[in-house]
Parts: C-alpha cells; sequence; structure tokens
C-alpha cells in the first residue's frame, strides 16, 4: 500500500469517531474532533511536522475557503474553543462578536452561516463537519495526484507519526464484580518501532 493511501486509511479512524459523535448526537465531542483536522493536516504537511496558526489558516484557505469564515475567523473559533471553552472573539477586527453552534436538525431545517442581529454567527455543527471532512478528502486526493510535490513528499515522512488507534482484547483479568471489557490502544508509532 503506498505511503499517500495508508493516509487516507489513517483518517478512517476520525471518520468514524465523527460518525460515532453523530450518532450518538454527541455534537460537541463532534466540533472538537473536526476543529482540530487542520492542525493534523497542516503539521502532516509541514516540513517540521509542526502546525502553526499561519499553517493552519493557509490549509483552511486552500482546502475549505467559505468567506462566511474566512481562515483567520476560523482559527480564532478554533482556539477560543477548544483552549479556553468560550464563543466570544472578545477583540477589535473580528466581524462576529462570538458565535454559537447549534445541533443537526431533525427537521431538515439548517441555520448554517447566518448571522444575528447581534453579530453572532451561527454555525450548524453538522453542516460544519460535512465541510471540514470535505476539505480534508480533497486534499489527501491533491496529494494522491502530486504525490512528488513539496507537501506530499512531507507528508509521507510525517505520517508514521500520526497517531494510530487500536481495538484490542482485554490482557487483564477483570476485577471481582466487574464484566470484562475490551479497551481502545491509543500509541504513537515511530519510523523502526
Amino acid at each position: 500500500m503506498s505511503d499517500l493511501l495508508k493516509l487516507r486509511k489513517a483518517f478512517t479512524v476520525y471518520w468514524d469517531e465523527m460518525n460515532r459523535c453523530l450518532d450518538a448526537r454527541a455534537y460537541w465531542a463532534l466540533f472538537h474532533v473536526f476543529l482540530c483536522l487542520p492542525d493534523i493536516c497542516a503539521a502532516l504537511e509541514a516540513a517540521d511536522g509542526i502546525a502553526r496558526p499561519r499553517q493552519y489558516k493557509k490549509w483552511c484557505d486552500d482546502h475549505m475557503k467559505d468567506p462566511r469564515l474566512p481562515s483567520a475567523e476560523r482559527y480564532r473559533m478554533r482556539c477560543k474553543v477548544l483552549h479556553q471553552g468560550r464563543s466570544t472573539t472578545d477583540g477589535p477586527g473580528w466581524r462576529y462578536v462570538g458565535f454559537a453552534f447549534s445541533q443537526p436538525s431533525s427537521a431538515g431545517v439548517v441555520h448554517h452561516m447566518s448571522v444575528s442581529k447581534d453579530g453572532i454567527l451561527d454555525v450548524d455543527v453538522g453542516e460544519l463537519a460535512k465541510q471540514t471532512k470535505n476539505g480534508v478528502e480533497a486534499w489527501i486526493a491533491s496529494l494522491e495526484k502530486n504525490p512528488t510535490e513539496a507537501k506530499a513528499r512531507n507528508v509521507t515522512k510525517n505520517l508514521p507519526t500520526l497517531v494510530s488507534v487500536h481495538t484490542s482484547v482485554n490482557i487483564y483479568p477483570p476485577a471481582m464484580g466487574t464484566s470484562e471489557i475490551g479497551y481502545v490502544e491509543t500509541r504513537n508509532v515511530t519510523k523502526g518501532g
């Protein structure tokens, strides 16, 4: 299997997790999963394997361009939500004073990227998850079409360091009075190990 095909396979972990979140109606968890995907992609294509704000924004511009949520505002939203648990932008130079996050509607009504009179951007978590997944899949396809490009070579070099998730049978006997369950083992695999 080529390294770039391995990349496609590696992202099934994220797609499966996003589907589990949707099935369980765990939309806040889903939001956290897909907010980090541009960081992961930008890190994979970076020469040093590290994503920085500029690379996150560029990756979003290249693969998820949306004038309603430009990369600078998307990055700001990511930082506020993931690192501070906030939905306000609290600072000059931003179009929106904050973000409201709505869950996918069972009635099919979508309030995605609409702005309230107070300047709050309403983001439908399900729609943004689809947009992010489509952006990652388009990115992977572009790498597969151009495997000798520097970004593709960097992805090939950095891919072995991507976290992989393996399900295993629990090797430890259950404690008295508990049932035996499996566990998820997460490990960072490096070259040669």
